[in-house]
């Protein structure tokens, strides 16, 4: 059983030297991140997979930005385009299953 939430954490260490992230993770949401974009070495295991592991990033791995902040306005013209793109791909749809 994974760690209790309390407990669980991330750690990202940057090297200079290296020019490269270590990292380590109790988290099973970024724990499973990891495994997708590198390889791991598991630390600590359980009955459903790694409670635990570290891994070695790239500098391109790891980005750092600005949370993105809508307005009204922007949300609705997203939504707006959002809605639009469903009714063109529905309409495409139904004219390839005609033929």
């Amino acid at each position: 059983m994974a760690y209790p939430k309390t407990e669980q954490e991330t750690v990202l260490v940057y090297e200079a030297e290296s020019n490269a992230w270590n990292a380590y993770s109790t988290v099973p949401k970024h724990i499973r991140k990891l495994q997708a974009i590198t390889q791991v070495t598991v630390v600590e295991t359980d009955d459903y997979g790694p409670k635990a592991v570290r891994a070695l990033l790239t500098e391109k791995q790891v980005r750092m930005v600005a949370e993105r902040k809508l307005t009204d306005e922007q949300r609705q013209a997203m939504a707006k385009r959002m809605r639009e793109r469903r009714v063109n791909i529905d309409s495409t749809v139904e004219n390839t299953n005609e033929d």
